[in-house]
């Protein structure tokens, strides 16, 4: 069976980003934290842990030393609370994130509404949430509660790792109906990479492997997106495998989430081409 990997795959910038600040946080500092899971995978947050670094999320628990961001970011509410400290603060909010909170700050300020296409309970949305309440996150077009905003503006962003073409179909179901939409496509570079090589790769297997965890949103996404173009699993190690998925196939394809580490995609890979 021949194992075929998709041309993007694994950590993108601001997961690489946060791993590599936390790293440099262990050799640097004592009593080093992240505040929330610093990435959406299960075996880098079980390795930080094992190295010292345990996740909290409950402010009032900290007392001292080293508070790593996620890479998801925080709201400015709760790191204004963290500054209160006097704690060591290391930023590793994806910069792409940031730009979001940045967009919807924008469209407040101007009496806007504004719209996120997203997961209402994301750590990437709830933080926007906190600073910016009037925000709403949509999932589904729903003609009935748009129809207030026909003729007029409505901004209109989107999580960092949704669906370009399912942003882009919210997007004309609103124009459709009369809405003024200002839309920013606020899916990262990487997010698109990641789900146009798995997209194009599943169309010359007979499976597709998506690896990553389980929280992870980028790898549902990823694993939404194949799984309707051909035979799909979405699993977070090689130990999730299963020998009877592969009966008959010739080719198998891997890609993975964005926060999935390469060791774990080598991994996975070296299984597949033992079966």
């Amino acid at each position: 069976m021949k194992v075929i990997r998709a041309d993007f795959a694994g950590f993108c910038f601001g997961v690489r980003r946060a791993y590599d600040l936390a790293n440099a946080a262990i050799q640097n500092f004592d009593e080093v934290q992240t505040f929330g899971d610093l990435i959406h995978n299960p075996e880098v947050l079980e390795e930080l842990n094992a190295r010292g670094i345990r996740s909290i999320s409950a402010i009032s628990k900290i007392k001292k030393g080293t508070i790593i961001i996620r890479a998801h970011g925080i709201s400015q509410k709760k790191l204004t609370a963290l500054q209160k400290k006097k704690v060591q603060i290391v930023d590793a909010s994806c910069p792409f994130v940031r730009k979001i909170h940045a967009a919807v700050a924008k469209f407040v300020a101007q009496k806007i509404p504004v719209f996120i296409f997203g997961s209402k309970q994301h750590p990437e949305l709830t933080a926007i949430f906190e600073d910016f309440p009037a925000a709403t996150a949509v999932k589904k077009f729903n003609p009935k509660f748009f129809k207030r905003f026909v003729g007029k503006k409505i901004g209109l962003l989107a999580q960092t790792t949704e669906r370009s073409e399912k942003f882009l179909e919210f997007k004309n179901s609103l124009e459709k109906l009369g809405v003024k939409v200002l839309a920013q496509n606020t899916i990262c570079g990487a997010t698109r990479e990641r789900q146009n090589s798995a997209s194009a790769l599943a169309k010359r297997v007979d499976v597709m492997v998506i690896i990553g965890g389980k929280k992870s949103n980028n790898s549902k996404q990823l694993f939404d997106l194949v799984k309707n173009i051909t035979k799909s699993f979405w699993i977070e190690s090689e130990k999730d495998l299963q020998k009877d998925w592969f009966r008959g196939c010739q080719k198998v394809g891997i890609s993975a989430g964005a926060s999935t580490p390469e060791k774990v995609i080598l991994r996975v890979s070296q299984e597949l081409k033992k079966l």
